[in-house]
């Protein structure tokens, strides 16, 4: 791939997995803003605390570079924890999601994200802590129903499709941007999870770029991995490998 397409598709993979939660986290507002833990539009965002014990666990439970094959490097460390609600009104609505699930604000734990030697690969990690696991595991359930994926493409595909395309800049063409449920065989008992295909043409050449989401859930913690592919698949094994590092902590 030429340098400048390389540069548009490292700027497109980087942003897949941030505005990937912008998704069901505002609807139809998908924003490539989001990509600081703290910018939300229209969410009702702000600053968390949790306590010292429950901080340092979710913050032990995410990925570490030693997770990683020799090549990767880590991001800079990512913003402290804010509370966000990941459903906007239109798509609870859509999914059937209760008013009192879709109104709690987890507090979100984020770690740094990680990029391959030759940044075709990214890999982003966060924890939403929930007030009680009950509500973790009715959140869990809510982003597993089938509804949810038809709904996050329905209402979010266009606006995720232009925060895209800010993102990768004049130089690339984006082109329609899919959101699907994963396919049955793609993950394991207890997790759930998406994928967000996006085409993108840069300097003549095609490249599509896939983001993938695993979920999981632990107690009062929501797990979320994010798998992003700029051109090529990621190693199914290496994500296998990296969500059961994460599990095997929580």
């Amino acid at each position: 791939m030429a340098q400048t397409g390389m540069k548009h598709g490292r700027r497109a993979v980087m942003s897949a997995g941030v505005v990937l939660f912008a998704v069901s986290l505002v609807g139809v507002q998908a924003q490539a803003s989001v990509a600081s833990a703290s910018a939300t539009s229209g969410s009702g965002a702000n600053s968390a605390k949790l306590s010292a014990g429950v901080k340092a666990q979710a913050q032990r439970d995410l990925l570490q570079l030693t997770d990683f094959t020799s090549g990767w490097v880590a991001g800079s460390t990512a913003a402290g924890p804010t509370r966000t609600s990941p459903w906007s009104k239109k798509l609870a609505a859509c999914a059937g999601v209760s008013s009192a699930i879709a109104a709690i604000k987890p507090t979100k734990v984020s770690g740094p994200d990680y990029t391959s030697s030759d940044h075709t690969l990214a890999v982003e990690d966060s924890i939403s802590v929930y007030p009680t696991a009950a509500q973790a595991k009715a959140a869990w359930k809510a982003q597993a129903s089938a509804k949810t994926p038809t709904c996050m493409n329905r209402i979010g595909s266009q606006a995720l499709r232009t925060s895209v395309q800010d993102e990768a800049g004049n130089g690339a063409t984006v082109g329609s941007i899919s959101i699907a449920a994963l396919a049955p065989g793609t993950y394991e008992a207890g997790q759930t999870g998406y994928s967000v295909t996006i085409p993108l043409v840069s300097s003549g050449r095609q490249l599509t770029i896939i983001s993938t989401q695993i979920e999981f859930v632990r107690g009062r913690f929501l797990h979320e991995l994010t798998f992003n592919g700029n051109g090529v698949t990621f190693p199914p094994l290496l994500e296998v490998h990296l969500v059961r590092q994460v599990e095997a902590r929580d």
